[in-house]
């Protein structure tokens, strides 16, 4: 039963590289999920050794259920959506069929008279120093890079991609399997069998660092196209000063005359020429195109645009801000979020008359916590599929209400949305670090 025990023990090095990269997407936190795995192996993994023993059966009748109730119990110990961790359970998976087979290889050369299938305490416990001393050598870029993908990357779409690859190496590698190991020394099948080995293995790692690389290029030019949008506002805006400071400057420059002219006025007793002359003086003054609205530049910029377009269209538009100027959510993320939600309802209000067209937004920070509020009019008709809104403006879903979504999930926030009768109500909630663990 012993060498039965040790071939489960194989496992836990899997269960270390599947647990890394979730270091913060644990529904309890990573202590309780550590505790709740190493009871989980205290219990089954002596079970299944003993249910492999009593019944002399080959350890994969046993092992495949055993994953997948390890599976159930990965998923409940996390928060992230079944897409991440069914990619990464099953990526480790592959990576261990490869070096299951790595093992194989190694025990051949040493006794080619035994096969895959036999259990000694020789073939375990070299398969669980592999195994360690894998999980040892990804341990860092599995947590670091890995970790970074499970916070940033949240399209579901991507990551089930990820499965094909993962499914094909499991496959590959279970049917190069050696059942006897002498059939391995007949011609150059050993040596092929290594090359298989060896290419399976450098194929997996190649697709992990291309995979990150494209990913972490997209995303980072999806933030540049934000970054680039609210440069333009905030150039936008800058002109808008300017146009206003140089009005201002010429009209405080022609002060002079016109008191001069409004005192002759007074002087003659012409008075409703002096009351004209005054509503005409003041209907000429500069009135600033921009506003304060809250002390982030690139927000207030935003808000500002939305403003504009919303005076252009005669919506009726209440902007009420009470976020400070430096947050644990970067400014491309909230502009992001703020600027789909204010798009979405300028463009639902063309479809109603001048009369009923309306939005407001309401923004406020509270006990570690960003509350994003916004109620807009629209004309009362709505596409769903799944509790998801469809666009109204073509056949697909709509991807501004989606981007909300996934931006608000990337803060381990939520993004909600319902309408009442012509009224479309928007409700995000992003949970913020502390002002001491901020990173600047």
């Amino acid at each position: 039963m012993i060498p039965a025990l040790l071939s489960f023990m194989m496992v836990i090095p899997a269960q270390v590289l599947c647990l890394l990269p979730m270091c913060r997407q644990f529904r309890n936190g990573w202590k309780k999920a550590s505790v709740f795995v190493a009871a989980l192996n205290v219990i089954l993994l002596p079970a299944a050794a003993f249910v492999t023993w009593h019944f002399s059966l080959d350890i994969n009748y046993v092992l495949f259920p055993l994953l997948l109730v390890f599976f159930g119990c990965y998923q409940f110990c996390l928060k992230c959506p079944v897409s991440k961790s069914l990619s990464t359970f099953l990526s480790v998976c592959a990576l261990m069929a490869i070096l299951c087979n790595l093992t194989c290889a190694i025990e051949a050369a040493m006794d080619p008279s035994i096969g895959a299938n036999t259990l000694s305490l020789r073939s375990a416990l070299l398969q669980l120093a592999v195994n360690t001393l894998a999980a040892a050598l990804l341990a860092f870029p599995f947590l670091r890079y890995g970790g970074k993908l499970m916070d940033q990357l949240n399209l579901q779409k991507i990551w089930y991609m990820t499965l094909p690859f993962s499914l094909v190496l499991i496959i590959c590698n279970l049917f190069i399997r050696p059942l006897k190991y002498e059939t391995l020394f007949v011609n150059n099948v050993f040596r092929s069998f290594l090359f298989s080995i060896f290419s399976f293995l450098v194929l997996w790692i190649l697709l992990c660092i291309l995979y990150y690389q494209i990913v972490m290029g997209v995303m980072n030019a999806s933030r540049t196209k934000e970054r680039v949008r609210m440069l333009e506002l905030q150039e936008s805006q800058f002109e808008s000063q300017q146009e206003y400071m140089e009005s201002f400057s010429r009209t405080r420059h022609d002060f002079r005359q016109n008191i001069l002219t409004m005192k002759n006025l007074y002087h003659e007793g012409d008075y409703s020429r002096l009351g004209e002359y005054i509503d005409e003086y003041y209907d000429s003054l500069p009135s600033p195109e921009t506003r304060q609205y809250c002390p982030n530049g690139a927000l207030n910029a935003l808000l500002n645009f939305y403003a504009g377009k919303a005076k252009e269209n005669d919506i009726r538009a209440s902007f009420r801000i009470d976020i400070p100027r430096k947050l644990s959510v970067s400014d491309v993320d909230l502009c992001t979020i703020i600027g789909n939600i204010l798009e979405n309802a300028v463009t639902a209000s063309l479809d109603l008359p001048e009369s009923d067209r309306m939005l407001s937004l309401s923004g406020l920070v509270q006990n570690n916590r960003l509350y994003i509020v916004a109620t807009n009019a629209f004309n009362g008709i709505t596409r769903q599929r799944n509790g998801e809104y469809l666009s109204m403006r073509h056949s697909g879903n709509g991807i501004g209400l989606k981007s909300v979504r996934t931006s608000a999930e990337k803060y381990h926030g939520k993004a909600e949305f319902s309408h009442s009768g012509k009224e479309f109500h928007s409700n995000v909630l992003l949970l913020l670090q502390p002002a001491s663990a901020e990173i600047e």
